[in-house]
């Protein structure tokens, strides 16, 4: 199959394709972010059909110099012996939309389009099917007169005429990533924040590692704020990272700038944060000038240290398996990693009730459950801190007791 990017002639509904050809999102053509998309996918080429005779894509071959595109202003000398895929200059898609057309193909041995509430600009033909159809294939709308029809459950967006120029594009992106979050806080607190800055952000050519790193600036600073016996000051801005961390992301999704490197950039800077707090917490302990070497004191200012200790084991036994066992850089994603290898549905039912708990150990939910540290004290967080790290590394033993059985776990 040979993906073809549309950029002349008619759409599905006669819309001029022309006129598509300078609009943008976040300084990307459309047409050039369908054909990053594309190559992200694994596909070794495309066809661009375009009435300027040659288009030079520096971004796309210096992230994927293989990638082949094959430009011209037709594509009649495709449609013989191979199966297109035809997506309009003027459709705006993620790599979840194109996964989701990519699957109905691998279904079907007919030629479609993709419809929801009206057209949205992509055919798919099967070899041949062209042919009859060869002095029309510059005009979308007769060749998907005789097709059938797909509808998508997430159809891509379709611009029209009217919306050249605005950000309905962008905001239709946008609008996915904040489908996709999950939690109740983050979908209902976090995103609501970051999205706006991340409209911002993406204005200005400014790379997300760049922003991850200014976030993690943040997050890590908190420590010294609980150092200093300072708990509210700490919360806030251990908060404040947890949400400004989002805008890496949601910047490096919509420029189309996701890499290995930036997802374990931002989860060492991530763990960075989390380190400085524990170890801001135990300072601020066994500092007589908070905390006097009293008796009841003691036990407390111990399970601060140890807490330390017991994050560093929590943290390098997952490290170890995601570097080991998955291509993602994103620690959030260890459960799921391993109930790939080893399903719910086999484990334990003292396993199951303690994966309820998971969620406690997630950022969203004990970034702002820290500043409850102000009413509790620390005495009581300290002790629940270690509470939920203990019951974290028994969670990671019976993983690993279970991988066991599956895979080799050593290092």
């Amino acid at each position: 199959m040979i993906p073809i990017v549309l950029c002349n002639g008619l759409g599905v509904d006669s819309e001029p394709l022309k006129s598509f050809n300078n609009e943008e999102i976040a300084n990307l053509k459309i047409y050039e972010r369908t054909l990053l998309n594309l190559a992200q996918e694994g596909f070794d080429q495309a066809a661009l059909v375009s009435d300027i005779d040659k288009i030079y894509f520096k971004r796309l071959r210096r992230k994927f110099p293989d990638f082949k595109i094959i430009q011209s202003r037709t594509f009649d000398h495709l449609v013989k012996e191979n199966d297109l895929l035809i997506i309009q200059n003027n459709v705006v898609l993620n790599k979840k939309q194109l996964q989701s057309i990519f699957a109905i193909i691998q279904n079907t041995d007919r030629s479609f389009k993709t419809v929801s509430d009206s057209n949205d600009g992509v055919i798919f033909l099967k070899n041949g099917f062209a042919i009859e159809l060869e002095n029309n294939l510059t005009n979308l709308k007769k060749i998907s007169e005789n097709i059938d029809e797909f509808k998508l459950d997430d159809p891509p967006k379709k611009l029209s005429i009217n919306e050249l120029g605005t950000n309905v594009g962008r905001d239709f992106l946008f609008d996915h990533i904040s489908k996709n979050v999950s939690g109740w806080f983050s979908k209902r607190v976090n995103s609501k924040i970051s999205i706006p800055i991340s409209k911002i952000l993406i204005k200005v050519n400014i790379h997300p590692n760049i922003i991850t790193f200014f976030v993690g600036l943040i997050g890590i600073s908190c420590g010294f704020f609980y150092a200093w016996h300072m708990p509210l000051a700490g919360a806030l801005i251990l908060q404040l990272a947890t949400i400004l961390d989002r805008c890496d992301g949601e910047v490096a999704r919509i420029k189309l700038k996701e890499s290995v490197f930036g997802q374990w950039f931002d989860t060492a800077l991530d763990q960075i944060s989390y380190f400085s707090m524990f170890v801001g917490i135990s300072m601020c302990m066994n500092n007589p000038k908070y905390f006097l070497f009293t008796y009841d004191h003691i036990l407390y200012k111990q399970l601060s240290i140890l807490n330390i200790l017991l994050y560093l084991i929590f943290l390098t036994t997952i490290l170890f398996f995601m570097l080991r066992r998955t291509k993602n850089g994103s620690l959030a994603y260890y459960p799921s990693e391993v109930d790939k290898i080893v399903p719910m549905k086999s484990r334990s039912f003292i396993y199951k009730a303690m994966s309820k708990c998971r969620f406690l150990l997630k950022r969203e939910f004990f970034s702002p459950a820290m500043i409850l540290v102000i009413l509790i004290g620390y005495e009581t967080a300290t002790i629940l801190t270690t509470v939920f790290l203990l019951g974290g590394l028994i969670h990671q033993t019976c993983d690993y007791a279970a991988l066991r059985k599956k895979i080799d776990i050593t290092y």
